[in-house]
């Protein structure tokens, strides 16, 4: 039996019952949205429990915060839940993303997708590593060094949790950028050409960024952003290249059975 089928225009073959009405995305993105919040609620719960534990990580720089209003501390632990209910969901929202777009991608380009969920998440924890390991110990010994012997840091523990999730959600999202750039190099938006070709413009670029992203003003904590912002433009540098290598040879090889 024959499948209605229409072709896309890289003559992908798309099954027409995966073609849907525009009510029908609407409706489906609705339930999507409503298992997103329920998968988050959930992994919410599971991480109250360990809500003490993940705030220790996040004030352990510091090491002591005080609170001013009663209910600080509840709305800090609601925070800290929140932020692992995330984590600990991140799989499921991530498979519910991916099954709503689904249907919209090309079967051949299915496979990319697929890798590319697991390298976003390893790079978002690499950056947040980074940013908690490195970045936040640094910035708070330079911007509590302005004190001096006149002022005595109190630290609130809501303004120092927001500070470090700030920080560490920021350096997560920054690590994005080999991903970034290796869908506008599929998408034939980029060259790798070019991106060599304008290297010097690549630096000034990372510099003024870590100059605004780091809370210091101090040009060490600037370059500890600033090197693995370098090492990730290499690293994309690198994929643009494997990108437009494989769609050549791709390009080579359809001509070639085009002919035959």
């Amino acid at each position: 039996m024959t499948t209605a089928a229409s072709r896309t225009e890289d003559g992908v073959v798309v099954p027409l019952e995966e073609r849907q009405p525009f009510l029908v995305h609407l409706e489906e993105l609705r339930w999507r949205l409503l298992r997103c919040f329920l998968w988050a609620g959930v992994g919410m719960a599971v991480a109250w429990r360990v809500a003490p534990q993940i705030l220790k990580i996040l004030i352990r720089p510091v090491g002591q915060v005080v609170f001013l209003s009663p209910t600080e501390p509840f709305m800090v632990h609601l925070k800290a839940a929140f932020l692992g209910g995330l984590l600990l969901g991140c799989p499921l929202l991530a498979w519910e993303v991916w099954g709503f777009f689904r249907p919209a991608l090309p079967v051949r380009g299915r496979g990319w997708v697929l890798a590319f969920l697991p390298a976003s998440a390893g790079l978002f924890l690499a950056g947040a590593w980074f940013g908690w390991k490195w970045l936040l110990p640094s910035a708070l010994k330079i911007l509590l060094s302005f004190g001096g012997d006149v002022m005595t840091p109190m630290l609130t523990v809501g303004n120092t949790v927001g500070f470090a999730c700030w920080l560490i959600a920021g350096c997560g999202l920054i690590f994005q950028l080999p991903l970034a750039v290796f869908c506008l190099a599929a998408a034939g938006l980029v060259r790798p050409a070019t991106l060599l070709r304008h290297w010097k413009l690549a630096l000034v670029a990372i510099l003024i960024t870590a100059a605004v992203l780091t809370p210091t003003p101090d040009i060490f904590t600037q370059l500890l952003l600033a090197g693995p912002l370098a090492a990730l433009y290499i690293v994309s540098v690198v994929l643009a290249l494997l990108v437009s290598f494989f769609s050549r040879k791709r390009r080579i090889a359809d001509a070639a059975a085009g002919e035959s």
